[in-house]
């Protein structure tokens, strides 16, 4: 069994895991972008 170190789901396989991190990153990415577009209007 391998664990989300984000949101500690369990999955049985690193292949599933691998994937669903993936979805964490994506979401980590954007918020990044929203924020700095956010900076830039504020400047």
């Amino acid at each position: 069994m391998h664990q989300c170190y984000y949101c500690e789901q369990m999955f049985d396989t690193k292949e599933q895991l691998f994937e669903h991190v993936e979805v964490h990153s994506d979401m980590e990415r954007n918020k990044e972008i929203t924020e700095r577009k956010k900076k830039e209007k504020e400047n």
